[in-house]
Parts: C-alpha cells; structure tokens; sequence
C-alpha cells in the first residue's frame, strides 16, 4: 500500500506522540470545480434497466466506456502521487489515467464494474461514487483501482510529510477527488447508454513468470500468474470490453513523478489497437507481496527490490521495463482469449450477485492515527471497546441456463497469493476472477496462519490485523452460498 520501508514507520511513531497533525483544507473550492468542465451524470444505469427489463426478452445487454480522469489539475496545478515517496507531486503527466467501465444487464439484474487507474479508492469514497450513479443499485456497482503507484493519490496517505515521513495533511485534492467521483459516474452513464445485446466468454491462460516476483526471498515464487479473462462483444462479434484479472503491483516507473497509468497504460493501448473496445485491468493477487521484475541481472545487485529501483534502474530502463510488461501482458490476454471457449449469449445469459456491508476489527495505529485526523475520508466507531471500520464485499456469478461460467468477488484490500487461492477453493466455476481492491483500500490481507512469519513484518504494518482475511474469506463463503 506505501513504500516499503518499515524503519520510518518506527520513526512515524515515535514522532507522532511528539507532533499533532492536521488534515488541511478538505472543503471543495467551487470556483476551481467550475474551471474543470465537469459533465452533469445522469444515473442513466437505473433509467436503461428499466427499459431492458420492460422488454423481458430474456437477453444479456452490455456497454463500456472509457472516460479520461486526469484533468487539469494534474495537467497544470499538480496532485500528489501515491505510493513511495510522501509529499511527492507530479511534475508532468507521461500518459493520462482513465476509469474504464463495463455495464451488464439481463433484464433482471444490472451490474457495474469500474475501474480506475489510482492507488486506492476506500469505501466512503466508492459510497459517495455510486450515490452519483445510481438510486437504486449501489450494491451492483464496484469501484476498484488497479494500484498504480504513480497515479493521483485518492487515499490521502501520501501527502505533505515533516521529514519526509510524518504527515502533516492529506495527499487528497478535494477537487480532484468530487472530479473523480462526477467522471466515474459519468463514464457509467456512457457505458448503460451504450448497452445493447451481448454475448460473452470466459478464458484463462499463463501470464509469463519472468514478469513478477514475490519481492520476500523466502517465498520469491509465492505469487499468481495466471490471467482471467471477460471478453464482451456485441452479438454481431463487435468488441465492447476486454476484463483482464492478474495480480502484480502496477510500479514499473517505480517513484518517478509523472503522472502515469504505468504498464497499464501499455496494456491498454496494445488492447485498443489490436482488438478494440474498452479495456479493464482488475488488479488480483498482489498482496504479499507481488511486483514487477527488473531482471535477474538486476535483482542480484542487492537484497532488497527498493535499492535495486533506486540505485541500478535509469528511467529510461523504467520505461523500457513498463513497455515489457505492459506488452507481454496483453499478449498473455488476447492469448487465453484465442484458446478459450465460444462466446454465449445474447439469449440465455443470467447475472446473480449478494453484497454484504460489515465491519473490521482496527488493530493498527497507522490507520486509527490518520482517520482520526480525516487524511483518509473514513468514519471508524467505537464498539464494544474496539475501534471498527465498515466494509463491504460483492460478488457476482454469471450463468448459462444453469451453467456457471464464472465468479466475480471483490475483495477490499491487497490479498496474498495464498488469499486468493482459498477464496478460488470455495467455487466450482471454470474462471475465478478476485477483484481486489473493491470498493474500498484497506491495505494488505494476510492468512492468520502466516501472520507471525518474518518475511510479512511490513504488511503486518500495512494491514487492519491478523484476523482480516480470515473475516473476508467467511463473508465471501457465505455470499456465494446464498446465491
């Protein structure tokens, strides 16, 4: 979820006890919103339901869109970045970062997924995201970011530091955050707007192993690399959307200061060309902890991944990296594409999906410190004694008559490699897709039985507790079994 450098995070705590901490201006100020050139959104997703459900025809509706969210106050004012370095603001924007939004509907159930090409995206936020979308359905709607590490800090932890490790305000734009919120329900309307009758197919194939690495040496091969695909297409064959599933932490460019949607970006524009349509990246298994490789060569020059980035990656062996895998990525794609199944649909294709709102045990004093002082936007309470953040988990299944062809379920952290491998045991579909993290940042997910090994001494620093995973994997069994 940050840099990995668990000695400031000692030195964080110390300090705090020395220092108070303010959370800055959190008000939007309207004139500079009014600067932007906002679209109006519409919650077209509720009006387009009711048209395909008054039709009853029994077929499955599908549209995407693809709306920039960088905006000019990334291109001309500047927004800190997430990830590494506090306090770092972009310097220029190498490439702009969108959300991407696939719309589904049966007739019966409509169904929103989105992505957005930021750090993290946390729950009250994704709360007030969908009540710009929707009236009706917030609970058929999930925002994820694909945790790119140098695109806008949407958490807040990355924000002015005293000695570059102590936070002092927030790293969230409040601008910037009410733009984001109006683009991404604006791009939902496009995608419902564009709905129209669909067939699908699920496949799944190898991501090359040289292009991630479990950055522990203890468990350097503990990682997932296999990609899960969603292919949309009109009945006609015409591409809508391509959803790609696959764990790895988007930070090739490591901490430059360009604003960038990293080897994403690569991944998407190869898509577009080469196939068309909207592309999704729906971050998986990178919890634990997942990355890119620099190489053998490079990963022998020193113990630690942070020193090999700063001390023997040039930019421009950054860029050349985030081309590598941004490329090998959407081969690996159109690959399990090319070798999977027939496409189904438009008649016969069913949605199913449960959503659960529930609450976390708060055992770290990262984030009880820093929402407590509103540099997240988070309401924790008091319960009982413990200090709790409300969550929540979906999951969506999709049918062919009484086939299942795949489950969906989204997870509001970073899950470890062995996370998502549970939560793939507890469902008997073809293709497994983990959506992490889903409508909320709640930072990394650990099994209870791994908790105490030395190799996770910085996700323990960066995660609610040990119980965590353990509460994920029981609500996603009990949502599964109640469809």
């Amino acid at each position: 979820m940050a840099s990995r450098t668990p000695w400031t995070l000692a030195a964080f705590a110390t300090l705090a006890l020395a220092f108070g901490a303010c959370a800055g201006s959190m008000q939007v100020n309207q004139k500079k919103m009014a600067t932007l050139n906002l679209p109006t959104p519409t919650k077209a997703m509720d009006k387009v339901h009711d048209t395909i459900a008054a039709k009853a025809d029994g077929m499955l509706y599908a549209g995407a869109a693809m709306v920039d969210i960088t905006t000019d106050l990334a291109r001309k004012d500047g927004i800190y970045l997430g990830g590494f370095d506090m306090g770092r603001k972009n310097t220029g924007v190498r490439d702009p970062v969108y959300a991407h939004v696939l719309f589904l509907d049966d007739g019966k159930v409509p169904f929103v997924l989105v992505t957005i090409d930021t750090i993290g995206y946390m729950n009250d936020d994704a709360k007030a995201s969908r009540a710009r979308i929707t009236d009706r359905y917030a609970d058929r709607v999930i925002i994820s970011s694909i945790h790119d590490h140098v695109g806008p800090d949407t958490v807040g932890y990355w924000g002015p530091a005293l000695g570059g490790f102590l936070p002092i305000s927030s790293g969230r734009v409040p601008e910037y955050m009410e733009a984001v919120e109006i683009l991404i329900a604006s791009a939902v309307d496009q995608a419902a707007l564009a709905a129209k009758p669909a067939r699908l197919r699920v496949s799944q194939g190898n991501v090359d192993p040289s292009l991630s690495l479990n950055i522990h040496a203890q468990i350097r091969d503990q990682k997932d690399d296999v990609v899960r695909v969603l292919t949309v297409e009109g009945a006609d064959g015409s591409p809508i959307a391509t959803v790609a599933n696959w764990g790895c932490h988007v930070e090739a460019l490591w901490n430059d200061t360009e604003l960038s949607a990293d080897w994403a970006g690569v991944f998407y524009n190869r898509m577009q060309k080469d196939v068309g349509g909207v592309p999704l990246f729906i971050e998986g298994a990178l919890g634990g902890l997942v990355t890119i490789n620099p190489g053998d060569a490079k990963m022998a020059l020193e113990p630690e991944i942070m020193e090999v980035f700063l001390k023997h990656m040039t930019q421009d062996e950054r860029i050349a990296l985030r081309d590598k895998i941004g490329n090998a990525f959407a081969d690996a794609v159109q690959a399990a594409v090319k070798a999977g199944p027939a496409p189904v649909g438009p008649a016969g294709v069913t949605l199913l999906s449960a959503n659960k709102v529930f609450q976390f045990p708060v055992k770290n004093w990262i984030f009880e410190y820093m929402g407590n002082r509103s540099m997240f936007k988070r309401k924790l309470q008091t319960v009982k004694g413990t200090l709790m953040m409300t969550s929540e988990i979906t999951v969506l299944q999709i049918r062919k008559g009484t086939e299942i062809l795949l489950d969906l379920t989204s997870v509001p952290g970073e899950p470890a490699p062995t996370v998502v491998a549970e939560l793939d045991k507890m469902s008997d579909a073809p293709v497994k897709f983990t959506m992490a993290l889903g409508n909320d940042e709640v930072g990394y997910m650990v099994r209870e039985e791994d908790w105490n090994l030395p190799q996770y001494e910085y996700e323990r620093t960066m995660s609610l507790g040990k119980t965590t995973a353990t509460i994920v994997m029981n609500i996603v069994r009990e949502l599964r079994n109640a469809l």
